[in-house]
């Protein structure tokens, strides 16, 4: 009888407990930012002799920026260009035969062309002269260097030398 009388006892607890109620809906909806890269590149026909660069639209400076990127960290990796004293990408390595040499070079009269817009639209909205948003830039990307990248430095007399970040 106690085996029933134990039975009875638990049915009776369990039916009086429920399971606690999750609530997984959320007062706001979810918010998703995706951000994007596409590079969409033309490859030539076998034959041609047209070489192969990247088709990129781009609206602005910054986001031209954005898409030529991995080029440019490419070029300071090969030790091709580095960060000069005025903001802008210098050509290191100017003997870079052939096509990729030309497009090392394209590649980067395009990053400083949009470098200098930006430096000269912050100067015009700072009110602070080109010269100074040029330092300041120059400082900025240099710190930003990995190590072994060139950059530009002042040497305690006043001229400018090249030197791999340490």
């Amino acid at each position: 009888m106690e085996k029933h009388s134990i039975m009875l006892l638990l049915s009776c607890l369990l039916a009086g407990c429920t399971t606690p109620t999750v609530n997984l809906s959320t007062s706001e909806p979810i918010k998703v930012n995706i951000d994007m890269r596409l590079d969409v590149y033309q490859h030539s026909q076998a034959g041609s002799k047209k070489p192969t660069t990247p088709s990129v639209v781009a609206l602005d400076p910054e986001s031209a920026r954005r898409n030529r990127m991995a080029d440019i960290q490419q070029f300071k990796n090969s030790l091709l260009v580095g960060e000069g004293r005025d903001g802008l990408l210098v050509l290191i390595e100017k003997n870079t035969p052939g096509e990729y040499g030309d497009y090392v070079r394209k590649t980067l009269s395009a990053e400083n062309d949009d470098r200098m817009a930006l430096m000269k639209s912050a100067s015009e909205r700072d009110k602070i002269s080109l010269p100074d948003v040029q330092r300041k830039q120059a400082e900025l990307w240099q710190n930003r260097s990995f190590k072994n990248e060139w950059i530009e430095v002042a040497k305690p007399e006043g001229s400018w030398v090249w030197v791999q970040k340490e």
